[in-house]
């Protein structure tokens, strides 16, 4: 027998699970279908920045959140060292958290289920049902099985089946970043501070990204790096060497594994991550695009857990409002939030993005980032901006 919902979300991740979250407090009939048997590994950085801290918190999770390890301040390495806190603001913490994804995606998705949403693992979507108007109608999975909803969030990731299927693209859809990462225990004390060297030089050219070594708690590390596809040689890395060359250059006394000893151990992941819209309009008719599926990642930094987070309240409230007003046919509610929080944050990283992609320009950029007087002027225009009006989400 086909079960029928208000909303279906393809997805059981941060974007997914917030997204069914919102959609429950709302009253509505919601299920999440997610392809994997929770709690699994996810490639990540790990972190979470007071953005996406402020989301766990308004979700009704920061009891749970306190309890992952704590940061406090990013140290750059440009390559002089130097430190910023995390600016304080009106109503958000002034702090992040690091937490492996296998445990933050349980969280959420155990949240969501709490809330009343029916969960379903092992049920992978394998695309959208349409129906005799074009318009999706629900999703059908792999073994056959079909499930209606008055409206689908697809929150499938960078190589959504439901956006694959209906062959959307965008303007922006050439926007990514690639990153690779490993989990690894390290000689050094714990820290509450995320690592960042923005000194990567690939034959010689100065590459548009940066590495990290991120602090898990327990003598745990994530460490790893992302650099953008604006660069012309970016096919020519081989990420996973290039990964092993940054950690040669980490100080000695950490006594870090080596790069064939972590793949033996299969902690080196890498995964691509979409930026700037690889879905807009972000919306079809009965359809609404959320986290990697949408390409929400943050044009600047490609941190995505705080944008999937944001993207999936969103999403998960603008279709159940839209369901409730005048129905499925018209999310437009959601491109004009999106558009509103979003829209000159990745104006500004598309051309950022495509600038930094040239050696020369990138060298240069990491130049006046090393000067303190630039630095300082910066970091002063930052902190004054952030203390600006914030977003409803």
């Amino acid at each position: 027998m086909t079960q029928r919902f208000d909303v279906a979300i393809s997805g059981g991740g941060p974007a997914g699970s917030a997204a069914a979250w919102q959609a429950a407090q709302a009253g509505a009939r919601v299920i999440v279908l997610d392809k994997a048997d929770f709690p699994r590994d996810k490639p990540c950085g790990d972190g979470l920045t007071a953005r996406a801290v402020s989301y766990l918190q308004r979700m009704g999770l920061a009891t749970e959140v306190s309890k992952f390890h704590r940061i406090d301040r990013v140290t750059v390495f440009s390559p002089s060292r130097w430190e910023l806190s995390f600016p304080k603001r009106p109503g958000m913490p002034s702090h992040g958290h690091t937490v492996s994804r296998s445990e933050l995606d349980m969280l959420l998705l155990k949240h969501a289920e709490a809330a009343g949403v029916t969960v379903r693992q092992s049920a992978e979507v394998a695309g959208p049902e349409v129906d005799a108007r074009g318009r999706v109608a629900g999703v059908v999975l792999k073994s056959g099985e079909k499930i209606l909803a008055d409206a689908v969030i697809a929150a499938d990731g960078a190589y959504s089946p439901i956006k694959r299927a209906m062959k959307i693209d965008s303007h922006y859809n050439g926007y990514s970043a690639i990153a690779i990462r490993s989990e690894m225990h390290a000689e050094r004390p714990d820290t509450d501070s995320l690592d960042i060297y923005c000194k990567l030089l690939f034959e010689g050219d100065q590459l548009p990204g940066y590495g990290w070594v991120f602090p898990m708690g327990g003598g745990r590390f994530n460490i790893g790096l992302g650099y953008v596809n604006s660069y012309r040689k970016w096919q020519s890395i081989n990420a996973t060497q290039f990964l092993g060359e940054f950690l040669r250059t980490l100080p000695a006394e950490w006594e870090l594994p080596g790069i064939d000893e972590l793949k033996k151990n299969k902690s080196v992941r890498a995964w691509r991550l979409p930026m700037g819209f690889t879905a807009w309009p972000p919306w079809r008719p009965g359809v609404l695009f959320a986290g990697d599926a949408l390409g929400a990642g943050k044009p600047a930094s490609g941190a995505g857990i705080s944008k999937a987070l944001e993207s999936g309240l969103v999403a998960g409230e603008s279709a159940v409002a839209a369901l409730t007003n005048g129905g499925p046919d018209d999310f437009t509610n959601y491109q004009q939030r999106l558009e509103a929080s979003w829209g000159r944050e990745y104006r500004r990283g598309r051309i950022f993005h495509r600038l930094i992609g040239h050696p020369k320009v990138a060298e240069t950029g990491l130049k006046l980032l090393d000067n303190a007087a630039f630095r300082d002027r910066l970091l002063k225009g930052l902190y004054k901006k952030a203390q600006g009006p914030q977003h409803s989400y």
